[in-house]
């Protein structure tokens, strides 16, 4: 099933140059048959004729497969990537694919939220840093194919939870769940490369931070390293409330 999962994201990475592949061979099957049929007018001897008719035959047979082939990749991305966690439970190993001249993200970009003033900025890849504070909505979350569902803008949070979200880009690749406190930098407290629609991103202990006020946003990149505006809400976590010993 692991191999089948990643596969299928196989197809949804490189769909754009797959069904260039097949457009470029559906034309030249096409000009073949149109040439086999051009040169069986003119030919009277019976073997020539019946290889040229096997040469049509053989290029419409290519044709219909090449199309099947498109329409198949078509059903993958459109129904089946969407819903890959879902239908198969697979989790897929959390890590960024490797491409050939594509800059990795730089999770570790010197961002600060309100009231701090950002350092002496450096060459980094990844989203701008906010210099302002993050609305009681959040913001960037009305891109519905790339979005936080839960927890919603202003939780509370505490122990464990679930992050839910969509990340249905076009030529997906990756996505980034990041956190971020008053004055200090993102850290990546999630990280896979599943399109999900309204599905699990992951889990994350609250724990592991510090209780007090904090932003959570969504970063979700394209084959290509673009990504558009994360989703960035504001959240507060709080202690675990601490169990009264029975007497």
């Amino acid at each position: 099933m692991q191999r089948l999962a990643d596969a299928i994201l196989l197809f949804v990475t490189y769909q754009r140059w797959i069904y260039i592949a097949l457009a470029l061979l559906g034309v030249v099957l096409v000009l073949v048959w149109w040439w086999a049929g051009h040169k069986l007018r003119y030919k009277i001897f019976g073997l020539e004729r019946e290889s040229l008719k096997n040469l049509r035959a053989r290029s419409m047979t290519s044709l219909m497969m090449a199309i099947c082939i498109g329409v198949s990749i078509w059903m993958i991305n459109s129904f089946i990537a969407p819903n890959l966690s879902e239908l198969m439970g697979v989790p897929f190993t959390p890590t960024p694919p490797k491409a050939t001249n594509i800059p990795a993200p730089t999770v570790t970009a010197p961002v600060v939220l309100p009231g701090f003033q950002t350092p002496t900025s450096q060459a980094t890849t990844g989203p701008t840093p906010t210099k302002t504070k993050v609305p009681a909505g959040g913001s960037g979350c009305l891109n519905p194919k790339a979005g936080i569902t839960s927890p919603i803008p202003g939780s509370i949070l505490s122990g464990e939870i679930e992050v839910r979200g969509n990340t249905t880009i076009d030529n997906f690749a990756f996505y980034v769940v990041q956190v971020s406190s008053l004055g200090q930098n993102w850290l990546t407290v999630i990280t896979d490369k599943k399109p999900l629609l309204n599905g699990s991103l992951g889990k994350w202990d609250t724990r592991l931070q510090t209780p007090g006020e904090y932003a959570l946003r969504l970063v979700v990149y394209d084959s290509t390293g673009k990504f558009p505006e994360p989703c960035t809400i504001p959240i507060t976590i709080v202690p675990l409330p601490t169990k009264t010993p029975e007497p």
